[in-house]
């Protein structure tokens, strides 16, 4: 269920309790990702943010999506405590609705990690255009299977060989396709594909499972080596088109 947010300038898919599945510029805005020069703690990375929307004189709600790192990978009860300041940081901004943020996001672990506390590493906010670009974000996509309950909705859990790996990313993939087709958009080449793994998969990502679905980026995989946020999940998608994108340093400018 696509739910329009005018006050952002986005639509959004409701998912879970700290992040949309994905988000789409309404008609008339579109979508600029800001990415901080290296990722600041979450209280100097969020005042940083406040710090940019005000420089741009965007308001607040037109934050539509945060990627995070974080120090270490979690368990499922460790996550829910990640998620708590997340979320709470989120509702004194007054950006809650429902009780759940609109906002997608995408959170990550380094796996060469120098990271002493959770960080902000990249946001992005709507602006108006006299176009309509369709602009888009995709939540961070696992091999999660739909309606099955942790551990067990991991598909393929527990397997790393590499049918087990390629599978998992027909898995993620197959999510963010299903995630767009919701939004009402188009996964096309020129979109931004990030794969986030330990596992060097970006080659047959892009030759084997995009070929597949008769993709070929233009700009290629971006390919973050990271790990996802909880312990047995080995990858996630996530799928961007934005109309610009911006390199902050620590102050937000």
């Amino acid at each position: 269920m696509l739910i329009e947010n005018h006050a952002g300038g986005y639509a959004y898919i409701p998912s879970l309790g700290f992040a949309s599945a994905g988000v789409v510029s309404l008609p008339g805005m579109t979508i600029v990702h800001a990415l901080f020069r290296e990722p600041l703690p979450l209280r100097q990375g969020f005042e940083a943010v406040r710090r940019h929307m005000d420089l741009v004189g965007r308001p607040l709600v037109a934050l539509c999506g945060f990627e995070l790192r974080m120090p270490a990978v979690l368990d499922w009860t460790g996550f829910d405590m990640f998620n708590a300041p997340y979320v709470a940081q989120l509702e004194s901004w007054g950006l809650l609705r429902d009780g759940a943020p609109p906002l997608t996001r995408t959170n990550v672990v380094p796996t060469s990690n120098s990271l002493q506390e959770d960080a902000v590493a990249a946001f992005s906010y709507t602006i108006q255009t006299p176009d309509d670009p369709k602009a888009f974000i995709i939540s961070g996509a696992p091999e999660m299977i739909a309606g099955a309950a942790p551990p067990d909705n991991i598909y393929r859990r527990g397997e790393t060989s590499e049918a087990a790996l390629i599978d998992k990313t027909r898995c993620a993939t197959a999510a963010v396709r299903e995630r767009i087709d919701e939004l009402g958009t188009v996964w096309d080449n020129a979109c931004a594909v990030r794969l986030y793994s330990r596992w060097p998969l970006a080659l047959p990502l892009q030759r084997q499972v995009l070929a597949e679905a008769g993709l070929n980026p233009t700009h290629g995989v971006i390919w973050l080596d990271t790990e996802p946020p909880v312990f047995e999940l080995e990858l996630e998608i996530d799928v961007r088109r934005y109309d610009r994108e911006l390199m902050l340093g620590a102050d937000g400018a």
